[in-house]
């Protein structure tokens, strides 16, 4: 009954610790690589968009009943046309109004440039995917370390 006790009490400390600083500083690493990335891939026409990529780590903690503790890297942006940017869209009628400043940069008009997304969508940059999949092995390898040094203590 004793070890069972022990080994009950190392399994609890294990999971505690799975969303402790060995894992979460390995996610600030893995962060920190897909960002670096991420903002070499991104589109730049004003940087605006390269510059608003930034790391978050989120943490929950497990409890009795609260589930598993996680440890949770993003990487994104607050800049609105992002999602659009990374993804892509069907073709559609954007609003005018949001194409004038770069259409007037470009040489062009809004309305062309309308017309254009309307008939072809935008293309998929796919920048922060990219960003991940060139650098998962890189990402596994240090969550790997750290749940290692983990469970070995």
């Amino acid at each position: 009954v004793l070890n069972l006790l022990e080994t009950q009490k190392k399994l609890e400390q294990v999971a505690e610790d799975l969303a402790g600083a060995p894992v979460i500083d390995a996610m600030k690493k893995a962060t920190l690589i897909v960002q670096r990335d991420a903002k070499r891939f991104a589109p730049v026409d004003t940087g605006r968009l390269r510059a608003s990529l930034t790391p978050t780590i989120e943490t929950q903690k497990g409890g009795v009943f609260g589930g598993s503790p996680q440890v949770r890297g993003i990487v994104g942006s607050n800049v609105k046309y992002a999602p659009y940017m990374e993804f892509g869209t069907k073709p559609h009628w954007p609003p005018l109004s949001a194409l004038e400043v770069w259409a007037r940069r470009h040489g062009t008009t809004a309305y062309a440039v309308a017309r254009g997304i309307a008939q072809h969508g935008t293309k998929a940059r796919e920048f922060l995917q990219k960003s991940v999949e060139i650098n998962e092995d890189k990402i596994k390898a240090l969550i790997k370390s750290a749940i290692e040094g983990i469970v070995s203590k």
